[in-house]
């Protein structure tokens, strides 16, 4: 090999060596696009099953000679294997919080709203302040309140002392 080839040679073959092992060094890539038919999230700790996986799932099909639509899938588990979140045709979460819960039909027409609305707390009003507000859960079902001054005693838990457990005769909501 010449002098020549080797000034052409090797800087390319330590360029091409820095870039295999610069996502190594770094311990991160950064790309402008992911092309892949599943993409799972494990902890490097214990990686027989991932906390998050994206993929695709076949929907189920009503025609038994069919197969079912793929379908874009989302599922979370927790570090014991419990299914957290799965979000397919349907969506299953083990627990959701939201400030409003709107039901639609498929024109986009809200059918079913659950959610928050606020309340002045009477004998608040101070001149020149704002009012003191509260806030209560409302259940609107085809655009009407549903109920008036419905009181639901909340759920008896264990961490809270103020609310009594349902089982005892001596609870009182």
């Amino acid at each position: 090999m010449s002098e020549r080839e080797r000034w052409i040679v090797y800087p390319l073959i330590f360029f091409a060596l820095g870039a295999a092992v610069r996502d190594k060094i770094l311990q991160r890539v950064e790309v402008k696009e992911i092309i892949c038919e599943s993409l799972k999230i494990v902890d490097l700790q214990n990686s027989t099953t991932p906390l998050a996986v994206l993929g695709f799932h076949r929907a189920p099909s009503n025609d038994p000679t069919q197969l079912g639509k793929r379908v874009g899938r989302l599922r979370l588990v927790d570090d014991e294997g419990r299914e957290v979140c799965d979000i397919q045709n349907d969506v299953y979460f083990h627990r959701l919080r939201t400030h409003l819960l709107q039901v639609s039909d498929p024109l986009g027409r809200p059918l079913v709203t659950v959610g928050t609305e606020p309340v002045r707390v009477p004998g608040t009003l101070v001149e020149g302040e704002e009012p003191m507000v509260s806030y209560q859960g409302v259940i609107y079902l085809n655009n009407r309140l549903l109920g008036t001054g419905v009181r639901l005693a909340p759920p008896a838990s264990p961490e809270s002392p103020e609310f009594p457990s349902p089982d005892r005769p001596d609870a009182t909501p």
